[in-house]
């Protein structure tokens, strides 16, 4: 392969192993992000069913009782309904980052392969023209030796 072929193909691998790592690093943020939400919630629900026990030993009647769970599960519900949405929007934004390095990587990938076409369509002409060359030289060469041994063949011809 000639150098330019080479460079390019050099250039190619770069951008590409560029984009898996971007794609990498934007997976383990995203989990990162995701399980820190997970361990936000987790912790939540454990804080809020220790004061709904709390809260339960304390009460006076049923009646109290039962007010304090409906209030402490909808707290809960809450909060679960605040962290769905923020991992939905996580995600999307994730989704969003995925399909602009997937663009880049296969704007990148096409354009190599224009310029890699592009290329080998010189390289195949420039080595077309040197064939149509040499085949013409050694034409005029074969030419140029039938010439010389015909004209010393009719010579000795002449003298004998």
């Amino acid at each position: 392969m000639n150098n330019p072929m080479m460079e390019m193909m050099k250039t190619f691998n770069e951008k590409s192993m560029q984009s898996a790592k971007r794609i990498g690093e934007l997976n383990m943020k995203t989990f990162e992000q995701l399980a820190e939400k997970q361990t936000q919630m987790m912790n939540s629900c454990y804080e809020s069913g220790t004061k709904t026990f709390d809260a339960m030993t304390k009460a006076k009647d049923p009646k109290e009782v039962v007010s304090l769970q409906q209030e402490a599960m909808k707290e809960c519900n809450e909060k679960w309904m605040a962290n769905i949405r923020e991992a939905v929007e996580l995600l999307n934004s994730t989704r969003d980052e995925l399909l602009a390095i997937s663009e880049e990587a296969a704007k990148n990938a096409s354009e190599s392969t224009e310029q890699m076409t592009e290329y080998s369509k010189q390289s195949m002409a420039e080595n077309m023209e040197k064939a149509q060359a040499a085949v013409e030289q050694a034409m005029s060469k074969a030419s140029e030796m039938s010439q010389n041994t015909g004209g010393k063949g009719s010579a000795k011809s002449k003298a004998a």
